[in-house]
């Protein structure tokens, strides 16, 4: 499997219409177009889990902070691209994926996200494509769906959830991959916003 690095992959989704953070590649702190706080990552075809790796710096606060983070990343992965986007405001999270199944076909996934992904293994499938009633069924197939009525001050409606499920299960449908990871795609009151996006082939 190959992965699609993620400045691109991203771009892709920001031109289909999804809300992603702003971000772009870059070479030293100025080049960086978006405000802080905010994260750097490497974009590579090879790296698929960047926490674990330490391919990621998060809550970047300044210029300098940043100029910092470019060099240990540069250090780390020498050749690799750097990638930095703003860091997003934490909302309620949830993970919408899509899988190439041999027996089903292309499956689309959604669970809670984050930590609670691993923790909770809360998670339903449909087969490719969808529509508003699966979308709905989806939703009511989760255990722990209360959440989407508020969590610890976080408030979000079903409505972007079920508009997420068929943006993502419409554009994304006949593209070619094995695997596709929104996680974690943060919910706000009105709207979304995907903070990390993964594609492979």
């Amino acid at each position: 499997m190959t992965v699609v690095p993620e400045f691109e992959f991203k771009n892709k989704l920001r031109n289909l219409g999804f809300s992603l953070p702003r971000g772009n590649i870059v070479e030293r702190a100025s080049d960086y177009t978006g405000n802080f706080p905010a994260v750097a990552k490497i974009s590579s075809d090879k790296i698929t889990h960047k926490s674990e790796l330490g391919a990621l710096i998060v809550d970047i606060k300044s210029p300098e902070e940043l100029d910092q983070s470019i060099t240990i990343l540069k250090n780390k992965f020498p050749g690799e691209q750097i990638y930095v986007e703003e860091m997003a405001k934490r909302g309620i999270e949830i993970i919408v994926g899509l899988l190439k199944d041999e027996k089903f076909g292309k499956l689309i996934l959604l669970g809670l996200g984050g930590f609670y992904s691993e923790l909770l293994k809360d998670v339903t499938f449909k087969k490719l494509p969808i529509d508003r009633n699966d979308a709905v069924d989806m939703i009511n197939e989760l255990k722990y769906k209360s959440i989407f009525s508020g969590y610890r001050g976080l408030k979000t409606s079903t409505e972007i959830v079920i508009n997420i499920l068929l943006k993502v299960s419409e554009t994304l449908k006949d593209e070619d991959f094995s695997q596709i990871d929104f996680n974690p795609i943060f919910l706000y009151q009105d709207s979304y916003i995907i903070v990390d996006a993964k594609m492979m082939v």
